[in-house]
């Protein structure tokens, strides 16, 4: 993981240095704010096995630019998954309710250039502190795990300027974190949030 943050952060400084002189002014403004939506799934086959895979993630994200072409920001949301079910064991039915949810705190380095007039592309990395819960209820029997987990991620997108203030634009993701323990203690299991994201931004620009 350690790894491929770091490359990540040094390709990212490398398309800084090649373009600062040939940028005339700021990619995104001097500063911007967006909102983000967007279809969110964990990649740990744990999450497909019990059908808890895919979600939506809503997040918002302001951006101040160092240079015109390379921004440091930060960027807080939340996503959820959730599955209700009745299951049968031993001639008895219950009713089980799990519900998973990741809020990441993000704090990214992103180039921004333009590639034509309004059309703006971004590439960019960072770190993250997340917080991961995994909440199961049998009847009104109700178990918990959560923990703050480190991870990073590394992102593009796409964004188009409307206006000089207002954008909009589609964006991916692929967030990877620590490994959280679940379970009762004879009966733990390794699990991570890792995860991937694509959907659309709309913000502005100042």
């Amino acid at each position: 993981m350690k790894r491929m943050l770091l490359f990540s952060l040094v390709l990212l400084f490398v398309f800084a240095s090649t373009s600062l002189y040939a940028a005339e002014k700021y990619a995104l403004g001097m500063g911007n704010v967006a909102l983000k939506v967007d279809y969110f799934s964990f990649t740990d086959d744990i999450f497909d096995e019990v059908d808890l895979k895919d979600g939506v993630y809503v997040g918002l994200e302001a951006y101040y630019g160092l240079m015109p072409n390379l921004y440091l920001g930060l960027e807080g949301g939340w996503a959820g998954t959730s599955e209700d079910e009745t299951i049968s064991f031993l001639g008895e039915e219950f009713d089980v309710e799990t519900d998973v949810t990741l809020v990441p705190v993000e704090l990214n380095l992103k180039f921004a250039g333009e590639i034509a007039p309004s059309w703006v592309i971004g590439v960019g990395a960072g770190i993250s502190y997340s917080w991961f819960n995994v909440d199961l209820e049998i009847d009104d029997e109700n178990a918990d795990e959560d923990d703050w987990v480190l991870g990073g991620q590394v992102f593009a997108e796409i964004t188009y300027k409307m206006s000089d203030q207002w954008f909009l634009g589609i964006n991916g993701k692929y967030h990877f974190t620590e490994d959280i323990e679940l379970g009762p203690e004879d009966l733990e299991t390794d699990t991570n949030a890792n995860n991937w994201r694509v959907g659309a931004h709309i913000g502005l620009m100042f």
